[in-house]
């Protein structure tokens, strides 16, 4: 019984923390750029046009290479190295492009300005095609108000989505244990 509890635990763990894994890089001379690891989707210069596939993704050690292609013009395409702290977060990247040469530089993960990063983020996972969700911040001290705001971010869905996956683990490690007739 331990082992079941157990199991359903961490497989509902997993269903709870699956989250869209989308970093803002800024660079120092290049503006921002925006990587989706997920849905390996690369938009540069902050714009949400173009935005460019990952290709041929590698990460070893700490340093991720891999390939971008323009969705828009396919003969777009970059090398793109980016070395990584110890703690995962970027430390430094090139981008190598037969049209626009070579450009290197060191890597921030944020502007400084939390509210600003979180606005970026949330824009960037509705042009990946992430549900929408509400904000602790956006919800205001009039209960009408937060709950119009969450019907309107359709926080309705992506807590029916999460229930049902998590549902879904917990059947499946059920399965896993019923005792065979």
């Amino acid at each position: 019984m331990k082992i079941k509890l157990f199991l359903t635990s961490v497989l509902f763990s997993f269903a709870m923390s699956a989250s869209a894994q989308i970093q803002l890089l800024y660079m120092d001379l290049y503006g921002r750029d925006v990587i989706d690891r997920n849905k390996k989707l690369y938009w540069m210069n902050g714009d949400d046009d173009p935005c460019y596939d990952i290709l041929n993704y590698k990460k070893v050690g700490s340093k991720e290479t891999f390939n971008l292609r323009s969705k828009e013009e396919p003969s777009d395409t970059y090398s793109v190295v980016i070395n990584l702290l110890p703690n995962g977060n970027p430390k430094d990247i090139t981008l190598t492009s037969k049209q626009y040469g070579k450009r290197s530089s060191t890597v921030e993960t944020s502007s400084g300005d939390a509210r600003e990063d979180a606005r970026v983020i949330k824009y960037f996972k509705g042009l990946a095609g992430y549900p929408a969700t509400v904000d602790a911040s956006e919800v205001a001290s009039d209960p009408k108000s937060a709950v119009n705001n969450a019907k309107e971010a359709g926080a309705a869905n992506a807590t029916e989505k999460v229930m049902d996956v998590a549902k879904g683990a917990v059947n499946k490690v059920k399965g896993l244990f019923k005792k065979k007739k």
